[in-house]
């Protein structure tokens, strides 16, 4: 028994086989006895140098001091990886020095580094192993091509810069093969074609750079020692565009208000999850929460006290995850959790739901916001891939359907269950029937015209985008947009919408005809620091003026993340595009934003246009927005006006543009160049001449039934309501 006891404490003790452990113990065995013979070789051989050796000692302190100096790149999938200086130093003592002495110089620091650090120990071995068969292979290559001898360099000229290059790309390759295959082996699964190559390209553009760098500083040192600091200012520009660029990513990627990571950043590590997930085993978890009773809250407390209460709510959740759990804030109140599920340990479904729970429970202690303690609830909703889904858009809507049920249930916790959700087959078809659309070209966009109230002259037309279903013939946006919102499509759906109608914009005036265009935005895409550049590059590409097109956005839109939103607005309307608040009235907190907003037009909301003829209370509110809007400064535009009557009382409430069927329904863009042709022929003559018909005692008897209540209105004080 005793004996039956010691072997199997023994086999506990030694590590399993595997085929990382492999690999580096083959690494490890090649490079070993070439180590030794040419460190060897250093104690028998003579030192020679193939340059001058003031040139040798300058390339040993770049080595030594290239180890302290990191520079930080920015790479794919909001990643970023550290280069040393000392790569340029150490593959240029490879062509002029012996190389025992080359390995000894890169070595003694990167081991001393790695110990330092705290690093397993076979790590060091693996790097010290990884150098010594990269710069061996470059100094083979090297004498091959200038025939040379392998231990001691002949002297380097000008003439050497051709084989030193390619000498320089072996190095490249041996190096970044041995790397990539340690990463592909500890992650489990080779990777795919498309991300190795993707992996190589970012490669040779980064490092590639740096060992490209050795053979010019020899052949600029051989010239003449002194222009070799002049070596040391594209390295310096590097480094300052290299933090750039950092900065760039960072503030594209991360949430200004809560400082998590946003949406952008979110699925892209969820795509990222997704492609490096296992075919067997293990599952992704996405988890959607949105705060329950925030408008209220909002809404009562202020904006500063709202921004507050998220930035408190996101600093909990990320303080009650792993770090490498991903939290991001979407936008408003919704927050997202990606986590990764190992096969090992309790079901995957169990383990999310364990962490939802401590995520629940981390809401649960009251938040003081504004001298006010508050209870704060949440529903959360998880999806699992592949058990729910398996890409990152249908993944995230899951999560999403799963948040309402749980809501529904009256907050707390629920995963998602397809026999709950009546739309699932027909939003994800048509989820997938849109990808297809994009990629197809069935999107294309109609255009309503926008006329002056007083002339009946087109001013402008709306951009409303139409899906030409290969089966279902053709579909209006409020078939398709909702589903579209759900994912990312919808910002890629909006720069088709744009180029169309910029495009469009461009034709018009080549015709002759000056006419802008509006656009609506998205949440997401008003949320994009890079829209601003977008737009300005299709406004150059079609050589259309900035004052040509106008942005639209609803109030609830501006609220999703208002910080952002006011940045993006400020930056477009700087470069000279319009921007208008669609849809005014509907929204939440209109004059405390509107303050800040930058924006030139207000539209109406057709659900006050439509019977204000016969309705007090909406010509109230119509003419007080029209009064409000003018007083800003700002165009008022009325959509939805459906007949003439509607017309004339815009027109003595000093409204300046109108948009609806009463002038004319959407047009494709054929269609509408034919019609405007007509329009301005004799319809906009019928059109005003009806306008006129009209008796205008109508209007003075209907604006004097109104003018006390406006007048009360205007009188009332902050305590009381208006009768």
């Amino acid at each position: 028994m005793t004996g039956t006891g010691s072997t199997m404490t023994l086999r506990r003790r030694i590590p399993p086989v595997t085929p990382l452990g492999v690999y580096l113990t083959v690494v490890v065995l090649l490079a070993l006895p070439l180590l030794v013979w040419i460190l060897g070789a250093v104690l028998v051989e003579q030192a020679t140098f193939g340059i001058h050796r003031g040139v040798v000692l300058l390339l040993l302190l770049g080595v030594i001091v290239g180890e302290l100096v990191q520079v930080e790149v920015a790479l794919r999938d909001a990643i970023s990886c550290v280069l040393t200086l000392s790569t340029t130093f150490a593959v240029a003592l490879i062509f002029v020095a012996p190389i025992g002495l080359v390995i000894l110089a890169q070595i003694i620091p990167l081991v001393v580094d790695d110990l330092k650090r705290g690093k397993h120990w076979s790590r060091p071995v693996f790097n010290l192993a990884q150098y010594v068969l990269s710069a061996a292979a470059a100094r083979w290559a090297y004498c091959l091509i200038s025939d040379q001898d392998f231990l001691v360099p002949g002297a380097f000229k000008d003439t050497g810069v051709a084989a030193a290059l390619l000498a320089a790309f072996v190095y490249l390759l041996v190096n970044m093969g041995l790397v990539l295959t340690v990463i592909a082996l500890a992650s489990g699964r080779p990777p795919g074609l498309r991300r190795l190559w993707a992996d190589v390209r970012q490669q040779l553009a980064i490092s590639g750079s740096m060992v490209a760098m050795a053979p010019v500083f020899l052949a600029v040192t051989d010239f003449s020692l002194w222009l070799s600091p002049l070596l040391l200012v594209p390295v310096v520009a590097v480094n300052e565009i290299s933090k750039l660029a950092l900065e760039h990513r960072d503030n594209a990627w991360r949430d200004s208000l809560t400082d998590l990571p946003n949406r952008s950043f979110f699925l892209s590590q969820l795509d990222q999850r997704l492609a490096d997930r296992p075919d067997e085993g293990g599952a992704i978890g996405v988890m959607f929460i949105d705060l329950d009773h925030f408008k209220e809250i909002n809404d009562t407390l202020g904006h500063e006290a709202g921004d507050a209460l998220i930035c408190d709510i996101g600093h909990r959740l990320r303080s009650a995850v792993p770090g490498d759990v991903t939290v991001a804030r979407l936008g408003g109140d919704e927050f997202a959790v990606l986590t990764e599920l190992p096969e090992a340990g309790p079901p995957p479904l169990g383990q999310a739901l364990e962490l939802a729970g401590r995520l629940t429970a981390t809401l649960d202690e009251p938040v003081s916001v504004a001298g006010i303690r508050l209870e704060v609830r949440a529903s959360i909703g998880i999806a699992l891939a592949p058990q729910h889904a398996r890409s990152s858009a249908d993944l995230l809507a899951k999560a999403d359907i799963a948040m309402y049920l749980a809501k529904g249930n009256g907050g707390g916790v629920a995963v998602y269950d397809p026999t709950k959700d009546e739309n699932t087959t027909e939003r994800l078809l048509l989820l997938t029937q849109l990808h297809d659309a994009l990629a197809g070209d069935q999107l294309t966009v109609y255009y309503q015209p926008k006329c002056d109230v007083r002339t009946g002259l087109v001013v402008g037309a709306e951009a409303l985008v139409r899906w030409q279903h290969p089966e279902r013939g053709l579909l209006g946006a409020e078939v398709f947009i909702p589903v579209a919102e759900t994912t990312e499509l919808i910002t890629q759906l909006t720069l088709v919408v744009l180029e169309q109608a910029i495009r469009q914009v461009r034709v018009w005036l080549d015709q002759g005809r000056w006419i802008g265009v509006a656009v609506n935005l998205s949440v997401r895409h008003l949320a994009d620091v890079r829209l601003p550049e977008q737009v300005e590059a299709l406004l150059e590409r079609y050589r259309v003026a900035p004052g040509l097109l106008t942005l639209e956005v609803t109030e609830n839109t501006v609220m999703t993340d208002p910080h952002r939103a006011v940045a993006v607005l400020a930056m477009l309307r700087a470069s000279g595009v319009k921007i208008a608040i669609d849809d005014y009235g509907t929204g939440y907190s209109s004059l405390a934003y509107l303050k800040r907003l930058s924006v030139d037009e207000l539209k109406i909301d057709r659900s006050f246009i439509i019977g204000m003829t016969h309705d007090d209370n909406n010509q109230i509110i119509v003419k007080s927005t029209v009064e409000l809007g003018h007083n800003l400064g700002l165009r008022v535009v009325a959509e939805g006006v459906e007949d003439v009557e509607t017309w004339r009382h815009l027109e003595v409430l000093g409204c300046e543009v109108i948009q609806g069927y009463t002038v004319q329904a959407p047009l494709s863009a054929g269609e509408f160049d034919r019609w405007i042709v007509e329009w301005d022929a004799h319809r906009r003559e019928n059109a005003i001449g009806q306008l006129h018909d009209v008796a205008s005692v109508q209007s003075t008897q209907a604006l004097a039934r109104i003018e006390p209540s406006v007048r009360a209105l205007g009188h009332s004080s902050p305590q009381e309501k208006p009768a």
